[in-house]
């Protein structure tokens, strides 16, 4: 019978978040048990300065995105998700930041997007699909945890925000914004 090592690497990001990876050795092969699931979203912009809405069966209105799949980057995954939903082509822009859901170990990262081309149609995953004035946004968009990553996507700080939370009810357990690179 193969012996079993646990090796446990943690960091932490917040003063109550943390992330681990483990790996366990099973007859000389490294397997790895993954523990989160990955998500992006991106605020797309268009030349006028509108963001692109869609509005989701499950959640009502919010920005594309959706769950890195096996094999994609980040960037191929939203770049994919975008097109999906919304119909439309975009070039990322930047980063804005990241928060987790603390209950199903669910990584949310969000970016910036500009439009670049396509037209606007929806999915399964969006009966409308729309290009609104920020403050129009900010009312459309009722789900709490879209409007908190909703209002610091519309911020346009230079810094990454950071936060963790509970879905059920809605609750921030910690939260921290970060200058990118070394201060």
């Amino acid at each position: 019978m193969a012996e079993q090592l646990k090796i446990w690497y943690n960091f932490s990001v917040g003063s109550n978040e943390s992330c681990s990876l483990r790996i366990g050795i099973f007859g000389g092969k490294y397997k790895m048990n993954y523990t989160h699931f990955v998500s992006v979203a991106g605020l797309v912009y268009n030349e006028n300065e509108e963001i692109l809405l869609i509005k989701s069966p499950w959640r009502g209105w919010e920005y594309p995105g959706g769950m890195v799949e096996p094999g994609e980057t980040f960037q191929e995954s939203l770049i994919r998700e975008i097109k999906e939903e919304a119909g439309v082509d975009v070039e990322i822009t930047g980063f804005i930041g990241l928060c987790k859901n603390i209950e199903k170990d669910i990584v949310n990262i969000d970016f910036s997007c500009k439009y670049i081309g396509g037209e606007l149609m929806t999915s399964n995953e969006s009966a409308e699909v729309r290009w609104v004035k920020k403050q129009e946004a900010l009312g459309m968009v009722t789900f709490p945890l879209t409007k908190k990553r909703l209002d610091i996507m519309l911020s346009e700080d230079n810094r990454v925000h950071c936060f963790g939370f509970k879905k059920e009810p809605f609750e921030i357990i910690a939260e921290q914004d970060f200058m990118v690179g070394k201060v």
